[in-house]
This record gives structure tokens, C-alpha cells and sequence, in this order.
């Protein structure tokens, strides 16, 4: 630990999807730029996962949004094309329900209405209507809060009010799932539409109503599928910082940071660095104990962790799509256990991804890599090896029952990440998918800006930040950062 090096570098501490695009960033501006990252890989939790011939993207399974991935490379001077390829999916998403109907959403809103009309006898017209109203209030949520930093002045409050006129104020105080309930009275699309508040890791019977407006990225922009899977993006964004001069540090856990006269000091598990400026890809909580703050922060006020069992699956299965959902039989109280009881859910509802129905390679032929996953509160503690094994048998049970078959049989191979292997593959905090939860606008305001509040050469990027978890925002956090950084240069 004596070796210190110090120049005028800027440090970001994780290789991530938000640190790999604000170094990227920042190096095309002609920054001098290097990531200490913990792991061997890139990626944060959008990493990879191999056994015996399978691939599986380890975190993130679904992608939105792919032009604003595009848009960054274009900034870079790059053509995306030449870095990573996409193509739209349909279905984006099968979803079974306990009464044993099934339904798709389709790459198309339209389509998409047809079928929630055709299977599930919810009038078409009425669900247009109530996609209309959230994708009118997405649109002005994307410019005023997502692609920009949020900056309290005049502009800002002006159109901050445009979008408080447009949600109504009593989207601010009721739930998802109260106005999901009186705008759509059916119980099959009100669970649908209910999901999208996990997307942010939240309870959608605390998640205020106006967040409705997450379902717009996906049943009107459409899902795409990257060709190699998810990984391929971090692969891309590796790649293109590697092009503009990045230099990237594996193996290097962070275990201490101090500042002293406008100086960082970052202690790693091999050596010390030195930096005037200093960007942390890191979860955000996890930052403010490296830097030996204290944090006053409640299990539930943190999002969702999960539990997600990989599986080499030894057989095709054509009833399943990429991405398939089956739902708790009371999805009320699998939230109540989860936020409320902080407790595990003994009826989860489960999401399975399968990567290998697009990308053939992902699994040995005549099989299937099967990404499982079910939510679980952030408390690695009550996740014991007991637990494990009798949610491990419930999901197979479920699932063998739905599909009937011998699930456990047709498991070649398992590997298992836990909100413990999470924090310590990551330094997500406590095992949390996204930092803390959406369940009042106060909550959703107070996530982190791009900038520390005390330390103006500490800056922060990331899902855990604003404006929030998932590729496309983790991504856009790197470059508010970057911008940041530089308006402050």
C-alpha cells in the first residue's frame, strides 16, 4: 500500500454502465481519464455469467431506449453500428396469470391493445386512452427531469408545472395501484401495469400514480435485444473508451476514500491513488461509507434486492418467449411482505429471461439459459441457505405445475446470486437493485444529483443516482456527471 501515484487523471471508481459512458465522455472532450474498477470484468451488475457451455447476462435482461446509446457514441465520434447491432423484439414481454390465461405485449401499442381486447376482454379503445395520458406526461418528464440534471430555476419550475397540470395532483398522493384500479378495472392489465413500478425496484401500492408513465419506454417505444445479449452494450462502451484513451484498472477494490485540501486519496486492495477530481460509479450509499460518512437510511426506504437462480435448462421450451412473467397469486401482499414486513415473499411472482431464443450460442443446442429471478427485500441478512433452498422449490414447483413438467430435472447446471453476492460483486448497498425506492415524489427528488453536496470536486454516477437505475439512466447519469465535471472545470 505505499505505492502512490497522483497526477491531474480523472478517477471514476467502478466500470459500470454510467462510468464507462462518463469516462468516454470526458475523454472525447480531451480529459485524461482512468477507472479503478473491483472485478476482472467490466459492468457493474449488466456483467456476464458462464457454466458449462451457457451465457447468461447476469443483471439486466431487458433493453429500452437503445437510441440514447446510439446518441452518445454519435457524440463520441463514433458510428454505434460499428461497436453493437439491436433489433426490436416481439413479443416483448409473455405474461401468465394464475387463472392460466396468457398474453402478450407486442412490439406494437396497438397490437399490444388487440391483445389485452382479444384475451383478457379489456376494451381497446379504453386502454389506448389510458396509454395516451401517460405518454403525453413521459414526454414532458424526459426533457424536463430525465435528460437534464435537475436545476431549480425558473425554467425548470415552468416546466415542472406544464407536467404537474398534465399528471393532476392527485397522481402525487394516490398509488399506481389505486389509479390503475379506477382507470382500468381489470384485474389481469392492472397487474401488468402495476410491474412497472418493480422497473425502479418499488412497491406499485406506494409508488405515486404519476410513475404510470414508466410503462410509455416500453409498450410505445418498444423493447429491443442486442445481438450477443446485454453484455454486448458493456462490451461496446469498453470498447469505445478503450478507443479514446481510457485507462481502465482492474482488480482494484476501493476500501477508503479521504479528501484533504481538494485532494482525494483512494485506498485500494493493492495501492494508493491521488486525484483532484474524482467521479464514483459506486452504489451511492456505498460511497458515503467509503468516505466515512454516516448514513441514516431504513431497510424500507431502500428498492427491491432479488434472488436469481441461472439455469442451463436441457430442453426448448416453445410455450416461453425472451422475457416471460408469471405473477403471485396476491401481488398486494407480496409487496406488503417485502416493504412493510421486510420479509421474504413465500409466493413470489417470478420472471424468467432467456437470452438463448435470440442468441443461439447462449446455451448448447436443443437447450435453454434460463435467467430466474424473483424480488426479495434488501436485507441480506434473512437470505440464509434454508431460504434459499425452499424459494429455489417453490420456483420450481410453480413453474412445473404451469408448464407441466419435471423442472428439476431439466437443470443441467446453477449458479445463484443473492443480495449478498450482489453487494459484494457490485457494492450495491445492502443488496438493493437501484439505491432507495419511488414511493413519494419527496423520495424521488432526494436521489442523489450528479454533483456532492459538500465536496465540489466529488462527483457520482450510476443507477443509484439520479435520474435512476436501468441502462438507458444509468447511462445518462454518466453523462450528466461528465458535464458537470466539465461546466465546473
Amino acid at each position: 500500500m505505499s505505492n502512490i501515484s497522483r497526477d491531474n487523471t480523472i478517477y471514476i471508481l467502478g466500470a459500470g454502465i454510467g462510468g464507462l459512458t462518463c469516462a468516454s465522455y470526458l475523454a472525447k472532450e480531451g480529459y485524461k481519464v482512468t477507472i479503478l474498477e473491483q472485478n476482472n470484468y467490466c459492468g457493474g451488475k449488466a456483467a456476464v455469467v458462464k457454466i458449462n457451455g451457457f451465457t447468461f447476462d447476469a443483471g439486466p435482461s431487458l433493453l429500452t431506449l437503445p437510441e440514447w446509446i446510439d446518441d452518445h457514441f454519435k457524440f463520441c465520434g463514433k458510428n454505434p453500428r460499428d461497436y453493437f447491432k439491436y433489433e426490436k423484439l416481439d413479443p416483448v414481454t409473455r405474461y401468465f396469470f394464475n387463472n392460466n390465461q396468457v398474453v402478450d405485449v407486442a412490439k406494437d401499442l396497438q397490437q399490444t391493445a388487440t391483445n389485452f381486447e382479444k384475451f383478457l376482454s379489456l376494451n381497446k379503445t379504453k386502454f389506448l386512452k389510458y396509454m395516451n395520458k401517460w405518454k403525453t406526461v413521459y414526454e414532458l418528464s424526459e426533457k424536463t427531469f430525465l435528460k437534464e440534471k435537475i436545476t431549480f430555476n425558473l425554467p425548470f419550475f415552468k416546466a415542472a408545472m406544464i407536467w404537474f397540470s398534465k399528471i393532476g395532483f392527485s397522481s402525487i398522493f394516490q398509488s399506481m395501484a389505486s389509479y390503475n384500479r379506477k382507470s382500468i378495472g381489470n384485474k389481469e392489465v392492472e397487474l401488468i401495469m402495476n410491474r412497472f413500478a418493480t422497473y425502479s425496484g418499488s412497491s406499485p401500492y406506494l409508488t405515486p400514480a404519476f410513475m404510470n408513465q414508466i410503462a410509455v419506454i416500453e409498450l410505445c417505444k418498444g423493447a429491443f435485444f442486442p445481438k450477443g445479449g446485454i453484455y454486448s452494450i458493456v462490451t461496446a462502451l469498453e470498447k469505445l473508451c478503450s478507443d479514446l484513451g481510457v485507462k481502465i484498472i482492474h482488480n482494484r477494490k476501493i476500501t477508503k476514500i479521504t479528501h484533504q485540501k481538494n485532494i482525494f486519496q483512494i485506498e485500494t486492495n493493492q495501492e494508493i491513488h491521488q486525484a483532484s477530481t474524482l467521479v464514483s460509479n459506486i452504489d451511492f450509499h456505498t460511497t458515503q461509507l467509503l468516505l466515512e460518512r454516516k448514513i441514516d437510511l431504513e431497510t424500507k426506504q431502500l428498492s427491491t434486492s432479488a434472488l436469481v437462480f441461472y439455469w442451463g435448462i436441457k430442453q426448448n421450451t416453445p410455450q416461453f418467449s425472451v422475457h416471460n412473467i408469471f405473477f403471485s397469486s396476491d401481488y398486494k401482499k407480496e409487496f406488503e411482505t417485502i416493504f412493510q414486513l421486510e420479509n421474504i415473499p413465500q409466493d413470489p411472482t417470478i420472471y424468467i429471461n432467456i437470452s438463448s431464443k435470440k442468441e443461439k450460442d447462449h446455451a448448447p443446442s436443443g437447450m435453454e439459459n434460463w435467467f430466474v429471478m424473483v424480488n426479495l427485500p434488501a436485507m441480506p441478512e434473512k437470505v440464509s441457505p434454508s431460504e434459499i433452498d425452499q424459494l429455489r422449490s417453490l420456483v420450481i414447483k410453480h413453474i412445473s405445475k404451469k408448464l407441466n413438467l419435471n423442472l428439476q430435472e431439466l437443470i443441467d447446471c446453477e449458479e445463484i446470486l443473492t443480495p449478498k453476492t450482489l453487494y459484494e460483486k457490485t457494492g450495491s448497498y445492502k443488496g438493493a437493485l437501484y439505491g432507495i425506492n419511488q414511493h413519494s415524489l419527496k423520495r424521488i427528488m432526494s436521489r442523489s444529483a450528479p454533483k456532492d453536496r459538500e465536496l465540489d470536486n466529488l462527483y457520482y454516477a450510476g443507477g443509484s443516482v439520479h435520474p435512476g437505475g436501468g441502462i438507458p439512466l444509468a447511462l445518462i447519469s454518466g453523462i450528466h456527471a461528465a458535464k458537470e465535471i466539465i461546466q465546473n472545470k
